[in-house]
């Protein structure tokens, strides 16, 4: 729980899970409609955020 907590508090610290950073998830898996991970992935890299935007976000993160 401890761990859980840590995490979602840097999340909302960094706005790390705002729309403006990772791109409208929930309406962006509505659309897809993924049958397993692998689809998701393939999906939100080519159509909602790029690998590499991600990763810069994690980046500044650490």
């Amino acid at each position: 729980m401890a761990k859980e907590w840590i995490l979602n508090n840097a999340m909302n610290r960094f706005q790390l899970n705002f729309k403006r950073n990772v791109g409208p998830t929930s309406e962006s898996i509505r659309q897809c409609e993924p049958k397993t991970i692998e689809e998701w992935r393939e999906y939100y890299f080519s159509k909602v955020r790029s690998k590499e935007h991600i990763v810069e976000l994690g980046k500044s993160f650490t």
